[in-house]
């Protein structure tokens, strides 16, 4: 993915119009290696902006990939995400890391591709196609028997697959950040730009929704 997002990067530049400069600004020994890049691509030179992009790709890949959980489309939204990064690459203030910053954006930019993807569909209550509500209902049988049997805990990984694909933009985003990512509720509120009491409170109530949808779908509604 690096090269093609780095190529991408260059006609956008070409686009903008920026300037292009040779050399990071600042001696080693004042500022990160990170810091310099970010300077330099704030100014429009665009190798600076390549090392970033470098550095976190895997990063941002990962984060799209869980989020938006659409492996054909995730490449696609994570080049979408370093564009929407570039253009914005100025408003970073240093305040807090550029990773979080970073991070902040890919969320944000997961969250309108999940709402407008949510728009297109007519209910949020889907009928499953014919067959799959059958295959479901047998893994749901097999899902309550207790055991940490490893095949049972894949149907369980499955069913949580399942009931996330289904789920709010809202829902799926926190519930990524916590479940799927492991981070913690402090990290999840730096980069949603929340206090920690709302970031429980989201928890909270998209944890209580999934159990809902589940057992909806449990009784094949």
């Amino acid at each position: 993915m690096g090269c093609n997002l780095c190529r991408l990067f260059l006609v956008i530049a070409d686009e903008e119009g920026e300037p292009y400069g040779i050399g990071m600004p600042g001696p080693a020994d004042q500022a990160s290696e990170e810091v310099q890049w970010i300077k330099a691509a704030q100014r429009g030179e665009r190798e600076p902006f390549g090392f970033l992009i470098e550095r976190y790709q895997r990063r941002v890949l990962s984060h799209v990939a869980r989020l938006v959980r659409r492996r054909d489309d995730a490449e696609d939204i994570a080049q979408e995400v370093f564009i929407k990064v570039f253009r914005a690459l100025r408003t970073f203030n240093f305040q807090s890391s550029f990773a979080a910053w970073l991070s902040r954006v890919t969320v944000n930019h997961c969250y309108d591709y999940l709402r407008r993807e949510r728009a297109s569909r007519i209910d949020f209550d889907w009928q499953a196609p014919e067959g799959e509500q059958e295959e479901f209902d047998t893994r749901v049988e097999k899902a309550e028997e207790r055991s940490p049997d490893p095949e049972k805990q894949a149907v369980l990984r499955d069913l949580v697959s399942k009931l996330l694909d289904r789920a709010p933009a809202e829902d799926r985003i926190v519930l990524g950040l916590k479940e799927l990512e492991g981070m913690s509720v402090e990290e999840i509120a730096e980069i949603l730009d929340l206090n920690l009491s709302t970031v429980k409170v989201r928890l909270h109530r998209a944890r209580k929704r999934m159990l809902e949808d589940f057992r909806s779908l449990a009784r094949g509604k």
